[in-house]
């Protein structure tokens, strides 16, 4: 192999021009199926704010895990989290890709066949990698898309494993210009609010907020809810909303903890099993399906082998021709330029 057959077979191929291996029969045509799980799509941020990571113990060896991903109400891209453990410090950081969906397929299909072997490499967004405090947790969890998704709420947790969640930061991510805003101005109006109206310093307290989602009747403004934790029953610090460009904040209740938000991003879940009558007769097709294809692969490879021998023995026939005619040629050629009578 040459220089240039290794570069030219080593080089690093795009995500987009990478092929996902298809299925492939089994060999064993009696194999039984277990119960095979059915899916939907789902509304994700439903009831809205509770999207949350659910990590395990077995995240601490792994030292990487998957979040559950959200797609856009257009069905043409998945956003996922990744969150990354560094076991040096015992800290962690968040990630969030994109996947864009196969447009020729189904809805159910496009979230489906999605694979993270097709993810735009750079993520979207992502926590500080700073990873020389100990303890420290910073992940990345969406909430939802806008209606034209063209934006996504995310929001950020900061916390010590020891400690809690010292806060929830309020990302909005614009697909247009493919900048991401971090929209503390929320987090200080509503201090601002409480030191002016009620003379209590949230620092000092422990709060945080819980983006809720897209507001229903604005879809440029996002409602959170804010929260302090003086005592063992969580205090309602207020519903308020702000826009995307954190520009403007409002306060829309301090009474009512309930918002009319819009949920638009969707979401793959189990739907249920397939039953097993459903099984049987998928089997049986299955297996009709298998000696169908390999009796056409015998009948095609029946048909080339016998191609193979008619090709050989044409080839043969005209080699011996070929010779005939050579020795002829040469038996004539010898009788010409032999001796004669005379010698």
């Amino acid at each position: 192999m040459t220089k240039e057959d290794y570069e030219e077979k080593s080089k690093d191929i795009p995500n987009s021009e990478k092929k996902i291996p298809e299925y492939k029969l089994p060999k064993d045509i009696k194999m039984k199926y277990v119960p095979t799980p059915t899916y939907k799509l789902v509304l994700y941020n439903n009831p809205p704010g509770t999207p949350e990571l659910h990590i395990q113990r077995q995240f601490k060896f792994d030292r990487q895990m998957n979040g559950t991903g959200i797609t856009s109400p257009n069905m043409d891209i998945m956003v996922y989290p990744v969150v990354s453990y560094y076991a040096i410090n015992q800290c962690t950081a968040g990630d969030l890709f994109m996947i864009p969906l196969d447009q020729s397929l189904s809805y159910l299909d496009r979230v489906k066949r999605a694979n993270i072997v097709k993810r735009i490499s750079t993520p979207i967004l992502s926590t500080d990698k700073d990873i020389m405090e100990k303890y420290i947790f910073r992940t990345l969890t969406p909430i939802d898309f806008s209606a034209d998704g063209s934006k996504l709420i995310t929001k950020e947790k900061i916390g010590n494993i020891n400690d809690g969640i010292w806060q929830t930061n309020l990302w909005v991510y614009d697909f247009n210009t493919k900048q991401a805003k971090n929209l503390s101005e929320i987090r200080d109006a509503i201090k601002f609010y409480w030191k002016n109206s009620k003379n209590l310093v949230l620092d000092e307290k422990r709060w945080d907020i819980y983006p809720l989602g897209f507001d229903a009747d604005n879809p440029e403004r996002i409602i959170v809810s804010a929260y302090g934790y003086t005592s063992t029953t969580p205090k309602f610090l207020g519903n308020w909303s702000i826009d995307c460009n954190g520009e403007q904040t409002q306060l829309l209740s301090l009474f009512d903890a309930k918002a009319n938000v819009r949920i638009n991003g969707l979401k793959l879940t189990q739907a249920g099993l397939v039953e097993p009558a459903i099984l049987l007769s998928d089997e049986k097709k299955q297996d009709k399906l298998i000696q169908k294809t390999r009796k056409q692969e015998k009948k095609a490879l029946n048909k080339a082998t016998k191609t193979k021998k008619k090709a050989l023995k044409t080839k043969l026939k005209t080699m011996q021709k070929e010779e005939n005619k050579t020795v002829r040629e040469y038996n004539g050629h010898k009788n010409i330029n032999g001796p004669t009578g005379a010698e």
